[in-house]
């Protein structure tokens, strides 16, 4: 094995986090040609889609994903043509069995004649044996075409398995049985570590008719995590609820992530609901550049699934309704509506300001470049956090733009590690009513404020980090000879470039003002 190989996997059980997800990100973009490696690197990415890190689980389930897509192709031509299915499913190779199972499952799917009858009882007698875990959960999401919802049973004990693939393949398979046993069980679930299985599991709550699970899913949207927020959102487009479009809506408008306020903005084309397509009009026109184009693109995908007459009804509640569209039809306006209140309360303050001590001309270009300044700030750090979702994704090659991405990442983990001690914190103290209202007006413990204050610190140094990031891939973006120029970040770029020229525009009225102004 290469010494380097040997080295990423030694870091992959490092005590350090920024060093585990490191090597799994960089195991990501290696191929492994000899199967002597590819072994021993599978069995530690496995082991690493337990790590308690959630950036580490990420990486090790991509890099896993790419090693299984190789050897679907490698097994497929060596010998899925010349071996039958049923022979397969009981080789000593683990991938061989794999592609026998996505094979069968394939087929169901299609509902091919003849196949329950022939591989149903050999894939049961085979969940009661498999002991590796990619093995056991494709069985589980195959079974689910062969099993009616009496047989649920079979699969249940499988949400307490130890492989987070196996849970998850459980949950869905319990949800395509209708399965309402097992709610009470998918309800801890909504607790597990793991966000894909925290998503599916409301997913699946919600299709049983629990309104619970929308608590749940408001925590992943406020989560620092990006891959939280998607997981609340790919949920969130699948529930057929009025909550669900609430949720989604007020994603679109206020998350801190562009790439969630887009994700929101399409996740909205699977409702054909008037408040949604209210919504999308009114983003469509008043939107910053991203937004305004992918609601354009949701409008479209709407009008391809539903057809081209708009939606008549909807599910959102009437007052919820009414604020909408007051806040996203209006065409008599020049800037986007979701506007957030600082920035309102701001301008309000600056005009009554003006007219209570009337601020001379020049005071008056201060306090607009201040707002502008404050503004494209703003904007940097959006492209920041544009950058860091693609240093997430395992896109970024800059080291420069890495290594503040790293420092990005550690933020994140300290700001959660505190932010869960005060929810425990919290957790473990009285519950009930007038408990939570004693709480309330008590004072914080002291071990509270710690967490408090380091979170902020954290919280900071993090914002100041994510303009960092801006910075320097805007430069970069800028650069003539990098070519440093992806398309995600495009439009952040040119707002940066419009609020850039406008600040250099209003510096310049300040300075003529300062010559040509009397003094006082």
């Amino acid at each position: 094995m290469d010494v380097k190989i040997k080295r990423l996997l030694k870091d992959l059980h490092n005590t350090d986090d920024d060093l585990r997800t490191l090597s799994a990100m960089t195991l990501m973009k290696l191929d492994f040609p000899e199967q002597e490696t590819r072994n021993e690197v599978v069995t530690n990415l496995i082991k690493a889609t337990q790590d308690e890190n959630v950036s580490v689980r990420f990486f090790a389930r991509k890099a896993l994903d790419k090693i299984s897509m190789a050897e679907k192709m490698l097994v497929s031509s060596a010998e899925g043509a010349t071996i039958p299915i049923i022979d397969r499913l009981d080789s000593p190779n683990f991938r061989t069995r794999l592609s026998a199972v996505m094979e069968i499952k394939n087929k169901a799917q299609k509902d091919e004649e003849g196949v329950k009858e022939e591989y149903k009882a050999k894939l049961l007698e085979m969940l009661k044996t498999e002991d590796h875990p990619f093995v056991v959960a494709t069985l589980i999401s195959c079974l689910k075409f062969f099993l009616e919802k009496e047989d649920a049973s079979i699969l249940s004990k499988f949400l307490n398995d130890v492989d987070n693939r196996v849970r998850s393949n459980t949950i869905e398979a319990l949800e395509y049985l209708k399965a309402e046993e097992a709610i009470p069980s998918l309800f801890s679930a909504l607790s597990d570590h793991d966000n894909r299985i925290r998503a599916v599991a409301a997913k699946a709550l919600q299709s049983f008719g629990e309104e619970k699970v929308f608590a749940e899913l408001k925590k992943m949207l406020d989560s620092p995590e990006e891959w939280m927020k998607g997981s609340a959102i790919y949920a969130l487009s699948h529930i057929q609820a009025g909550e669900a479009i609430k949720m989604l809506m007020n994603a679109a408008r206020n998350s801190s992530s562009q790439e969630a306020k887009v994700k929101a903005v399409i996740a909205l084309a699977n409702y054909h609901d008037t408040t949604a397509f209210s919504f999308l009009k009114g983003m469509s026109i008043n939107g910053d550049d991203a937004t305004k184009e992918a609601a354009q693109r949701a409008l479209k995908l709407m009008e391809d699934t539903f057809g081209k007459e708009p939606p008549i009804s909807t599910i959102v509640k009437e007052d919820f309704t009414e604020e909408a569209n007051s806040e996203n039809t209006s065409k008599n306006v020049e800037t986007p509506k979701e506007t957030d209140l600082a920035s309102t309360v701001t301008r309000f303050f600056h005009r009554g300001k003006e007219e209570a001590i009337e601020l001379s001309n020049k005071s008056a270009i201060n306090f607009a470049l201040n707002d502008l300044r404050k503004e494209l700030d703003n904007h940097i750090r959006d492209a920041g956090r544009t950058v860091y979702d693609l240093y997430q994704g395992g896109e970024l090659d800059r080291a420069d733009l890495v290594s503040v991405g790293n420092e990005v990442l550690r933020m994140n983990y300290f700001i959660q590690k505190y932010t869960e001690q005060n929810e425990k914190q919290t957790a473990s103290s009285e519950s009930g009513f007038f408990a939570q209202l004693k709480s309330f007006f008590s004072p914080k413990t002291q071990e509270q404020k710690t967490n408090t204050n380091q979170i902020e610190k954290f919280t900071k140094r993090r914002d100041d980090l994510l303009l960092k990031l801006g910075q320097l891939a805007l430069k970069k973006f800028e650069d003539k000879e990098d070519d440093f120029k992806p398309k995600v970040l495009e439009p952040q770029y040119l707002t940066c470039q419009r609020l850039s020229e406008r600040l250099e525009r209003e510096q310049k009225r300040l300075e003529e003002t300062g010559v040509n102004e009397p003094q006082k």
